[in-house]
């Protein structure tokens, strides 16, 4: 763990290494801040707290950190009785920044969810996804032949590496609007350790194929298409997106508890039919272009360009809808 303190408030912060040069929410202030690395961590100063009564250390024996936002919540509930039976109002005492984040979208939501990757981070990662591939097969019509099993290697492990990061940062984009915020993240501060990139893919791979394998195996082995197979294919498309928003947020296959799924359907049907639709209009315009697909170089970069355009869009509508409706879905993640 990397111990830092907040430089907007002085609040002590712990945080996995895994998180270093990531942009995260102080859980005190709500201020952005960058995770710093262990030696730099070390080697900081201690922030000047401000002067006057400080809400973080009237309760100092809560050590709260970066992703523990439920116990943050107790804290201050628990912090509000106790002021108010002494006659205190811990906002007066205190008053950190703020961060209202629905009162940053500047154009209606149904606006400003096309700009969502138009942010500095957005548009880099948008090079990055469309611009590496582009540039390798480019490059192939340039490399003498006697390289070329060299260059396929590296190309190869490049590609394997991106597609991993891509996973990753999706995730994170539905992690981030999941706590309100509506311009896509931070991601390149640092290269994620390998094996949280590899778990987050298996998870989202694998939340795919848990609900397509049933249809498929149903299809092998009867050899037909019928009723069945039409009302497997209808539990997929009703079931999958809430299990891809759970089990990312729940960060494990504990997200696939059918208890969840099936209460978080119902509490929030109609809204979440929407995201349904929008699922299936995702994949239907990915199924379009892959049936529609040219064998040239600007064809394919206008097909990753606007496939991944239209991932940021619905990777932000997905985290945005839990933010939206967290009430009603009632889920605890920090079980």
């Amino acid at each position: 763990m990397i111990e830092f303190y907040c430089e907007n408030c002085g609040q002590k912060i712990n945080a996995p290494e895994m998180l270093t040069g990531q942009s995260k929410l102080c859980p005190r202030c709500k201020n952005r801040i960058i995770v710093p690395d262990a030696q730099t961590a070390e080697s900081a100063p201690k922030p000047d707290v401000p002067s006057g009564p400080q809400v973080s250390l009237k309760y100092s024996d809560y050590e709260l950190t970066l992703l523990n936002v439920h116990e943050q919540n107790e804290i201050k509930n628990i912090a509000a009785e106790q002021d108010e039976d002494s006659g205190e109002n811990p906002e007066q005492e205190d008053q950190p920044k703020e961060v209202q984040y629905a009162e940053q979208r500047k154009l209606p939501w149904f606006v400003d969810i096309f700009f969502y990757p138009l942010s500095l981070s957005g548009l880099k990662h948008l090079v990055l996804f469309v611009g590496i591939p582009a540039l390798m097969i480019v490059l192939s019509f340039f490399i003498p032949e006697v390289l070329m099993f060299l260059f396929v290697l590296i190309s190869t492990f490049v590609s394997l590496l991106l597609f991993l990061y891509m996973f990753w940062y999706f995730a994170e984009c539905i992690r981030d609007s999941a706590d309100g915020w509506v311009r896509a993240p931070e991601g390149m501060g640092s290269l994620p350790d390998v094996s949280d990139m590899l778990s987050q893919m298996v998870h989202t791979i694998g939340c795919f194929f848990f609900f397509l394998m049933p249809i498929v195996l149903y299809i092998l082995f009867t050899r037909r298409v019928d009723i069945i197979a039409g009302l497997l294919m209808i539990a997929a498309i009703i079931f999958y997106p809430i299990s891809f928003l759970s089990i990312i947020l729940h960060d494990s296959v504990s997200g696939l508890n059918p208890g969840i799924l099936l209460r978080s359907i119902r509490n929030t049907f109609w809204p979440y039919m929407g995201l349904v639709l929008l699922f299936v209009l995702f994949a239907g315009m990915v199924g379009l272009f892959f049936l529609e697909l040219q064998p040239s170089i600007l064809w394919g970069f206008v097909f990753r360009f606007v496939v991944y355009y239209a991932a940021f869009i619905l990777a932000h509508l997905t985290g945005r809808f839990y933010w939206r409706y967290k009430e009603k879905l009632e889920w605890d993640l920090e079980s």
